[in-house]
């Protein structure tokens, strides 16, 4: 199954940079960073405002626990925002393009 990966991240410098190195390690076949968006969140009993960036990874299941690992170490965040949506259905072409892509197992 494709699924995306939805990834916040301070700024699109760090975004970039973390697609790089998933792209690089071959754990996705591409990502997608939408740039300036405001966060609004709970944190440390308080509501915080920030703006960030998001990074859409795209990939297969069986790459979700090493990119998850892969991302925590490398964010700034403590506790980054790292969520895997399924996909309900997708072209085959473009199934066909992230798989072959992606170091699948």
């Amino acid at each position: 199954m494709l699924v995306l990966i939805y990834i916040t991240c301070q700024d699109k410098s760090e975004a970039k940079n973390i697609a790089n190195t998933l792209l690089k390690m071959r754990l996705c076949g591409c990502c997608n960073i939408i740039d300036e968006i405001d966060s609004m969140y709970w944190w440390e009993n308080k509501i915080e405002s920030d703006e960030e960036s998001v990074l859409i990874v795209k990939t297969i299941e069986s790459k979700i626990d090493d990119i998850i690992a892969k991302v925590k170490q490398i964010h700034s965040y403590d506790n980054p925002c790292i969520l895997a949506i399924p996909t309900l259905k997708i072209s085959d072409d473009y199934r066909d393009f992230i798989e072959k892509e992606v170091d699948g197992d």
